[in-house]
């Protein structure tokens, strides 16, 4: 029974975390706008 409240107290620690971000503010950041540059460029097949 202690495992299952210690289960479900991690769980939404964890929510909490994701919802409202960690002090650092660097997990929950947008992507950046703009074009991306590829790390690999895609083959072409048909012409």
């Amino acid at each position: 029974m202690a495992q299952t409240f210690q289960r479900i107290r991690n769980w939404l620690a964890e929510g909490l975390v994701f919802t409202l971000g960690t002090n650092d503010g660097s997990k929950n950041l947008p992507p950046a706008i703009g074009p991306q540059p590829y790390s690999l460029k895609p083959e072409k097949t048909n012409f």
